[in-house]
Formats: C-alpha cells, structure tokens, sequence
C-alpha cells in the first residue's frame, strides 16, 4: 500500500527521473511550473500514434479482457480476472510499496503457471535508437518488478514492436505487421539495478523540501534540455555555450566548459578547441557581425539553371501504414508547392496541391511534377534528403511505372540550404541553426511563421489527417486547407525570398 501523502510513481514518473530527477520534482511539486510541461504539437502527434499502435497490437491477443476502472478498483478488478486466469488481460494494474504498474498485456502461461508482461511500443525495432532501447528496456523492467514486489509469479518479458519491413498491400496484416521481441534474459539482468533506482526515485520524489540539485541538463546540448533547465540553472543565459552548434554531441568540450562554469560565449577560452562550424558562429556572435563568403555564395548561386522552381512537400507519416504500399512510418505526401521563376526579373507564379481525400496522393502528385517542372530547370527545397529519399524514392518503390521521371526531377534538386550549412553565410542570429524557420525571419523580417494558424510541419500533418479521416465538420475542413495552404505556401515562398536576398548580395556587391 502508498503511505498517506506519498506520491504513486508510474513508469513514466520513474522513466522521467531517470531523464531528469529536478525535472519531475518539480512537475509534481510546483504547481506553479505546470505550464512548462505542456506537450508541444510534436508530443502530442506521438501519443496519439502510441495509442494507434497499442489499439491495432491488441488485435494480437484474441478475447482479451479490458480493465477499465482505475487505482485500488482496478488493482481489485485485475486480481479477479488473474483469479479465473483470464488468458489476456489489457491495463492489468498493480499498486506496491508507492508504485503503479499499468501492464499494456498481462498473459496467463498456464505451462508454468506464470504470467507474462507484453509492452506495445509504437518504434520500427527494439534499437531504433540508444536511447530509445534504454528506455524500453527500463520500462519493461520496472514493471517487472513492480509485479515481483506485488508476489505476482512473473513469466517471460515481450516487447511488440512494429515490423519495418512490412509493406501494406490491401486489408492490414496485423501479424505481419508486428514483430515480438522475448527480452526476459535482458530485463532479469537489469531488475536488480531497476529497482536500486526505484527507491531512489521514490526518496528524491517524497522529499518536502525543494532539492538543491537533480538537474544534470547543463552537461547535454540544448535540444535535451529539460522542461524546467532555466528555472533549475537561472546562472546560464538563454542563449550559451548550449547553443554552440553539436556541442551536444562533443561530450568532451562540454563537459570541459560545465565543470569550468564556462556559460557565456564570451568566456570561452579563445585557444578552445572548436570545429571551423563553431569557430564562426562564435566568431559571427562575438563581433556582432555577419561572415559572409561572397565567392562561396556566388559558387553556389551560379550553378542554378532556369526556371528556379522553389518546392516544398507537407507529407504524414503514420506509424499503421494507411495505404497499399507503404511501410510503417512512410510519409503519405498530402500536399506541395510549387513558386517558379522563368527569369531572374520575371513575376513569380505559384503552383499548389492539396490532396483532400482518404487516399493516397502518390499518383496524382507524380503527374502534377511531370507537368509542371520542365527538365530544364532547377528544384529549389531546404533540407534535400526529405524530399529526394523520404518522399520520391519512396513514391518510385510504389510506383515503379513512374522511376523515370523520380529519377529525373531527384537529379534537378538543389538544397539552398547548403549555402548556410557550408558556412558561406553565418549571420550572429542564426545561433548556430540553418533551418528555415531560424534564417527566414533574421534575412526577411517581414516573413514570419510564428502569427500563422498552422506554423509547423508535424502540426501540419496533424490538421491534414483531422480533415481527410472525417473527424471534423465541412466547415473546420474548409479552414484547415485554407491554412494548410497558407503554411505551405510560405515555405516555398520563404525560399524565394532567400534566395532573392543573396541574389542581391551577389548584384550589390
């Protein structure tokens, strides 16, 4: 039983302290902070297909049964239907010693009379990444042993995962589509440090007093900072040694800089080891002055064969492949723009599409291409490899009727990103960052994301999927492709207008 006025710590709690013990503190004890733990639209699309695939994966187990109450009654109502030995229990709940395990699948293995714990986890394998298998691994094991702790006898450890290499093809398969992982051997070897960490969390966790340290975030970049990082380190500025483009991922040099209480970029040493990238964004911001390599830009410039064609796609990528063909997590491509320049001087047109349909685009946007981009020309986008390989190869694979004209439009692209990630432009601005929506409004201030409905591509693909699935009146889907269209459009607008700028440059100069 939880002692009165203990706090129930879930996996998400624990897995949360692992991240960042301070971090969850002070989530469950400043009520005041709650607003820094709102999910961004990016959290939210990732729940929501978290919940997709654990609904589609319990198509695995045949006649399971739901627990549907919650706390102590569903604690009581799981501990009846282990007592009939219901052979597949969903949410099966357990509450021991301040912990609450919430089981996605409990199986009753009546070989052994054991009961098996099965995690639905919306990633293509159990390595998608380090720390994504960290974190499956920990979760599995802290129920694992939040179940020993309840007595319960605890059979094998499966985690479900999606299968990459499935490729829909008519009605969904869902045994193909899912692939079983028996992790037993890896969790035992885990349980006993899981449940050492366990109590520590559940000490920190019930501690009155606000905890003078917890938050280790200073040592990481800035993309895994915690929620609350700049409550928990108010001595570091919002723009620091943090900002410094991959210090991320240069432990050493971090690491270095932390220990010394080396915050401000304008105390880093000036014989500090840094890579020629990060040596100019200090530099760039250190002089407050743009570095700029005309013959660089020039380079780059020149190479662009008339018409430019300025090109953008929004595209969805649902974890349960919505269509024949697609594999899990393939982006479905809703919608592009399309802005043309015939001439340097010349008016620009703009060309758009919107699929609005529950079905797949792939067709109609190959043709729309062919039409409307002449070999001649050059494709403009920002950030190659999502156009090129995320979208086109993959419509090719689909259909290969079309490879020819994928091949040659893939030959036509040109990323007008490179000139910023070559470094031929570093504006102090930038802080280190060459995405759009950072080089936009510091080269174009009168181009602006942040006022629009729709500003972001996952929120994009969210609102697309809300207009085509019918969750939503005609009224709300008029409005939703109105912005969408806006959003889009300005993405290959903001190109142009990049573009435009260094043109400039070019004829200035």
């Amino acid at each position: 039983m939880t002692k009165k006025n203990e706090k129930l710590i879930s996996k998400t709690t624990f897995l949360e302290f692992l991240n960042c013990p301070k971090n969850i503190w002070l989530k469950l004890h400043k009520s005041e902070l709650l607003d820094k733990f709102e999910l961004s639209e990016f959290e939210k699309h990732l729940l929501e297909q978290g919940n997709e695939v654990e609904k589609c994966a319990k198509n695995l187990f045949p006649n399971g049964t739901e627990v549907t109450s919650t706390g102590e009654e569903a604690c009581k109502e799981t501990a009846n239907l282990m007592k009939l030995k219901t052979q597949y229990i969903f949410q099966a709940t357990f509450i021991v010693d301040g912990f609450i395990a919430r089981n996605d699948v409990l199986g009753y293995n009546s070989s052994n009379d054991s009961w098996d714990i099965y995690e639905i986890k919306g990633t293509n394998s159990l390595k998608d990444s380090e720390s994504k298998e960290r974190n499956h691994v920990d979760d599995l094991a802290f129920q694992t042993a939040v179940l020993k702790r309840a007595n319960i006898k605890v059979g094998s450890s499966f985690l479900i995962h999606l299968n990459k290499e499935y490729i829909r093809s008519g009605e969904l398969d869902i045994k193909a589509l899912f692939t079983i992982e028996n992790i037993t051997e890896t969790i035992s070897e885990k349980l006993e440090s899981v449940n050492q960490q366990m109590e520590a969390t559940k000490e920190y966790l019930n501690r009155k007093e606000e905890p003078s340290i917890g938050c280790d975030c200073h040592f990481k970049g800035r993309s895994k900072h915690c929620a609350t990082f700049q409550y928990s380190h108010p001595e570091i500025p919002p723009y620091s040694i943090h900002d410094i483009a991959q210090i991320g991922k240069s432990k050493k040099k971090l690491n270095f800089l932390v220990e010394n209480k080396i915050y401000n970029l304008e105390d880093v040493p000036s014989d500090f080891e840094l890579s020629d990238d990060q040596k100019n964004q200090l530099r760039a911001y250190l002089n407050k002055k743009s570095i700029i390599n005309l013959d660089g830009i020039r380079e780059e410039i020149s190479s662009l064969s008339y018409p430019l064609y300025f090109f953008d796609y929004e595209a969805y990528a649902p974890a349960i492949p919505a269509f024949s063909g697609y594999h899990p997590y393939n982006f479905i491509p809703f919608q592009f723009s399309l802005h043309i320049l015939k001439e340097p001087n010349d008016e620009l047109e703009h060309v758009e599409f919107l699929h609005t349909k529950m079905s797949d685009p792939s067709e109609e946007v190959v043709e729309l291409l062919e039409k409307y981009i002449d070999p001649k020309g050059t494709i403009i986008v920002w950030y190659r490899p999502f156009e090129e390989s995320h979208i086109n190869k993959k419509i090719a694979e689909r259909l290969p009727e079309h490879k020819d004209i994928i091949a040659r439009i893939n030959n036509q692209i040109y990323d007008l990103r490179d000139v910023f990630t070559k470094q031929h432009f570093v504006h102090p601005d930038f802080k280190g960052k060459t995405s759009i929506k950072k080089v936009l409004p510091v080269l174009t201030p009168e181009h602006q994301y942040k006022d629009l409905v729709i500003n972001e591509g996952g929120q994009a693909s969210e609102e697309w999927w809300k207009m085509v699935s019918g969750s939503v009146g005609a009224k709300e889907q008029e409005e939703i492709a109105k912005n969408l269209k806006i959003y889009c459009g300005l993405d290959t607008y903001a190109m142009y207008a990049i573009w435009k700028y260094l043109y400039k440059i070019l004829i200035d100069r």
